[in-house]
Order: C-alpha cells, then sequence, then structure tokens
C-alpha cells in the first residue's frame, strides 16, 4: 500500500540540510500528482528576548525570511509545481509546524531536516525535528544529514549568503 499525500509542509531554516529536505520534499510533491508544497519557516519566539515585534529590526529580520522563503517557493514554481505557498510564522517553531500550519493548512505529511540545536540549547528547548514527530498528527519524515550527496550544494541558501 501506497500513502498518497496532497498538500506537503517542508521546513526550512537556512542550513545546508534543510534545503536538501526541501528538494526531497519537492520531489514527493511531483510524485504524488503535483501535491501542494508548503514552505514555511518560523521566527523563534525566543527572538522576543531581543526585539520586539514591532521593532524595526524585528521587521527587517522578518522581511528578510519572507524573501527567503519566497526564493524557495519561486525555485519550486520554476520546478513544475503549480500550487506553492510560502509560510512565515511566529513561535515556538515545533508547535508551530506540527500543529498549527498543519492543522491551518490540512497538511497530510510533514517533511523536515533531521539538524537542529547541539549541546545546551538542544537540552533545554529540544529538537524541532523531534518535536515535529512527537506532536504532528499526520506522516513526518525526517531527512537524515547521511542521506545528502558529498557533493550536494545548497544553492538557494548560497543566495543569502548563508554558510554551509
Amino acid at each position: 500500500m501506497e500513502n498518497k499525500y496532497t498538500r506537503i509542509l517542508v521546513a526550512i531554516d537556512g542550513s545546508k540540510q534543510a534545503e536538501w529536505a526541501f528538494h526531497n520534499a519537492l520531489a514527493i510533491a511531483k510524485r504524488n500528482n503535483n501535491a501542494e508544497l508548503y514552505i514555511a519557516s518560523v521566527i523563534d519566539q525566543t527572538l522576543s528576548l531581543s526585539a520586539s515585534p514591532s521593532s524595526s529590526i524585528f521587521k527587517d529580520y522578518k522581511d528578510r525570511i519572507e524573501n527567503f522563503v519566497d526564493t524557495y517557493a519561486a525555485y519550486a514554481k520554476a520546478d513544475g509545481l503549480t500550487t506553492v505557498v510560502p509560510i512565515v510564522e511566529y513561535g515556538s517553531p515545533k508547535l508551530v509546524l506540527s500543529e498549527k500550519i498543519v492543522n491551518d493548512f490540512g497538511i497530510d505529511l510533514v517533511v523536515c531536516a533531521s539538524s537542529g540545536l547541539s549541546g545546551f540549547k538542544r537540552f533545554v528547548l529540544g529538537s524541532v525535528s523531534e518535536g515535529i514527530a512527537r506532536y504532528s498528527k499526520v506522516d513526518v519524515i525526517i531527512i537524515k544529514e547521511k542521506s545528502m550527496p558529498a557533493d550536494f550544494t545548497a544553492k538557494i541558501n548560497k543566495q543569502f549568503n548563508l554558510d554551509n
């Protein structure tokens, strides 16, 4: 039995592994009769400690994230998908990605990278991919770093001068 997906969410954060997850989600969408692809980035609520959502610093940061997500969406459309939805949200990434966006858009598959925070931050905050897998009511595919080809280049991220 094969699962058929119609609305696929992929989480991106600027990491090389997240861009690899995006390419995987794009391929899954194509294999599923041109499924809708939702590309999301979540601005972590911990930023509120350093900048309020009404500050110009926060607005500039949000504009940059929106441009980043829109660039991914344009890439997906250029690659042949007809329905691509860019999403930028604010809050706890693991909860926003696993619950809010899934519920708001009727998502039936979430794709994300396994990479995340390490050390003390991971201990305190927990892994985003782990949280998505734990809290999501839909299927979740976690793309492992080991699945990424050694010669993979994160071309979309390079446009934003992200070192990967």
